[in-house]
């Protein structure tokens, strides 16, 4: 038999490392810090999630104007599961002024009591500057990730690195509510660094959650020798009457952190020239150069973040229980991801320690990305939270972000229409009798159509090319009459495609009522800009281009779905669609009875006869093209980011 395999988990190391291994200082911290209140267990786990749960109930509160105690009761519990304490106070203060009598008078006490005490903790998070921040993230657009602060003991510390050495936990969840990453080293500009000639540089490659054990390394540290009558009983943030305050913040961050994700195997790292300033004296005495936050998680001082640093070391572990990042402190799946639809990570490539690394959903409370995308398209932007805007058009762009860069990736996915699923039923009754080998290579070749954006656009353009109007015909899903792509040049269309950069092409389709709006302005954008391309790269010029771009332009404006109905849209997204499908849309109640598209829910056969065009397309094209699944698309941050 061969060697057996080792665990990925890396242990934390033994070392001698002076004092520090002797202090008996301890935190407090509970694993009840970081679980719901006891009341939540009598309640039943929503279906979709608790998100949405209190997204319906303030509908509700503002349908019956928060006239109904039951109603408002229920707001308020799970507001304070979801620990969205700005909404809980919202529904406290206005039941209270409309007089609304609570029957659980104890509940209602206990609610009360919940956020008199989040406000009475010290905190940054209510300061002006910190207002600001808020305020130039969620409505000016700029970057959380590369706004800088000032700090005393090192230069170069961006908001959440800050608020992360600091203890701030309530400042730390607001900035990862807003869309911060975890992991970034945000190192400043060099004009930055030249004003504070005299503060020495952040740790190299730090992170917010390394921070946060330094922080509570030193205090600890500081509180030991203060409590035998050492450093003249010294005062200042870490120590005296501030360092146990300090301490358990810091403890907080780096457990929050950990159940968020956070990398644990970063290391202590000295920066250029800093290895013998006076701030660094602490790393030499304990020994901690080149160790992880896994290494020296034994030196904390805290059971409960040695045991969460442990759990949260395998991948497994991490999917089922890393929080979402909204600051309820509940896994994805019980939170914002509570749809069995809603995806919420990424794996990642394996790295050199064999450890896979995965990718977590953008902030479901931070500002909508559209809103940086569409700036980008010279569109106008949104100014909604991710999660009331895109977050549940997850048929088309998914939105995740690298903890590491804080660059954005999107996932996009093209839905699958009934025709496609009739189609596919097809191609599984096509597969029979056929050998293991044929079936594997036409596998290998959907795997590699799905991982290889050159690909997938190369078999596009030959489909359409080799297809001609009968390929014209199934892009639209079966020859939809409300469709004008039948008289489009596929040469052209294909051209255009070939155009677009692989990883953002997609197939254009004029009867889009499907597509949300940021998306389809986005598409219209994109094709509109790669036709003018695709006419200068093979010279086109005069009236012969005219006629080209007049005919093979997209239109953000959709045809009523009813045949006998010549109306188009005037305004985007003017006409409603269906409440049961979503795919169709019409300019009126009686154009959707005329269109009969009520029945069609029961004609399954209309699918079905559909779908043989495109079985017909596949025969004959010589290579098998199935619906495109995944594709992946890298954003980076523009030159717009900004320091303060």
């Amino acid at each position: 038999m061969g060697k057996k395999s080792r665990s990925n988990k890396l242990k934390p190391a033994k070392w001698s490392i002076g004092d520090i291994t002797s202090n008996n200082i301890t935190s407090n911290l509970s694993a009840s810090s970081f679980s719901p209140p006891s009341f939540a267990a009598d309640l039943p786990q929503p279906a979709e999630g608790w998100a949405r749960e209190l997204r319906k109930l303030e509908k509700e509160l503002q349908n019956t104007r928060y006239q109904d105690a039951e109603i408002v009761l229920s707001a308020a519990k799970v507001a304070r599961i979801m620990r969205q304490f700005d909404v809980l106070e919202k529904i406290l203060t206005k039941a209270e002024n409309k007089g609304v009598v609570i029957e659980d008078q104890e509940m209602w006490a206990q609610l009360n009591d919940d956020v008199a005490a989040l406000k009475r903790a010290k905190t940054a998070l209510r300061s002006d500057d910190m207002k600001k921040v808020i305020n130039d993230v969620m409505k000016g657009g700029k970057s959380v990730d590369f706004t800088i602060f000032d700090d005393s003991t090192f230069v170069g510390l961006n908001c959440l690195q800050f608020a992360a050495l600091r203890g701030d936990v309530q400042v730390l969840e607001q900035l990862i509510k807003m869309g911060a990453a975890l992991d970034i080293e945000a190192l400043p500009p060099p004009s930055v660094l030249a004003t504070h000639s005299g503060v020495v540089l952040k740790p190299k490659m730090c992170t917010a959650l390394l921070l946060a054990v330094n922080g509570a390394l030193t205090s600890r540290n500081v509180m030991s020798i203060v409590a035998k009558g050492g450093m003249g009983g010294m005062g200042g943030r870490f120590g005296g009457g501030d360092a146990r305050e300090s301490y358990e913040g810091c403890v907080e961050c780096a457990i929050q952190l950990v159940r968020l994700g956070a990398d644990t195997s970063v290391t202590f790292q000295f920066p250029p020239g800093g290895k013998n300033h006076p701030i660094y004296q602490s790393w030499h005495m304990w020994n901690i150069e080149g160790k992880s936050v896994r290494d020296v998680a034994t030196l904390v001082g805290s059971e409960l973040f040695e045991k969460t640093v442990e759990e949260f070391s395998t991948m497994e572990h991490q999917i089922e229980h890393v929080n979402c990042r909204c600051g309820s402190r509940l896994p994805w799946k019980q939170c914002h991801a509570g749809k069995p639809t809603d995806p919420y990570y990424l794996n990642g490539k394996v790295d050199k320690k064999n450890i896979s690394k995965i990718t977590w959903r953008y902030s479901p409370l931070a500002p909508c990305h559209c809103n940086t995308s569409n700036a980008r398209l010279g569109l106008a932007g949104t100014k909604k939270i991710h999660f009331k805007c895109c977050w549940d058009e997850t048929a088309h762009r998914e939105y995740y972000q690298c903890d590491k860069t804080s660059e954005i990736s999107v996932m996009a996915r093209t839905p699958t229409n009934p025709m496609q699923r009739e189609a596919m039923k097809y191609m599984q009754e096509m597969l029979k009798g056929q050998s293991e080998d044929e079936i594997s290579k036409l596998m290998d070749s959907m795997q590699q159509m799905n991982s290889d954006p050159e690909f997938v656009i190369k078999s596009r353009c030959k489909m359409v090319r080799e297809g001609g109007a009968l390929a014209m015909q199934a892009i639209v899903a079966g020859d939809n009459p409300c469709s004008k792509l039948s008289s489009w040049d596929p040469e052209v269309y294909a051209g255009v495609m070939e155009t677009m950069d692989p990883v953002l092409s997609f197939q254009w389709n004029d009867v889009h009522w499907a597509l949300p709006k940021a998306e389809l302005l986005k598409r219209v954008s994109e094709w509109n800009e790669a036709l003018e391309q695709y006419c200068d790269s093979i010279g086109l010029s005069g009236s012969e281009r005219e006629d080209v771009t007049k005919l093979h332009t997209a239109s953000p404006f959709a045809p009523c779905g009813n045949v006998k109905c010549d109306k188009v849209e005037t305004s985007v997204k003017q006409y409603s669609r269906c409440s049961k499908c979503y795919s169709v849309a019409y300019c009126s109640s009686a154009c959707q009875r005329e269109a009969g598209h009520i029945k069609e829910w029961a004609e399954p056969q209309k699918n079905a006869d559909a779908a043989i065009i495109v079985i017909k397309l596949l025969r004959r094209v010589s290579t098998v093209i199935l619906p495109n699944c995944e594709i992946l698309v890298r954003i980076v941050p523009t030159s717009s980011t900004t320091y303060q």
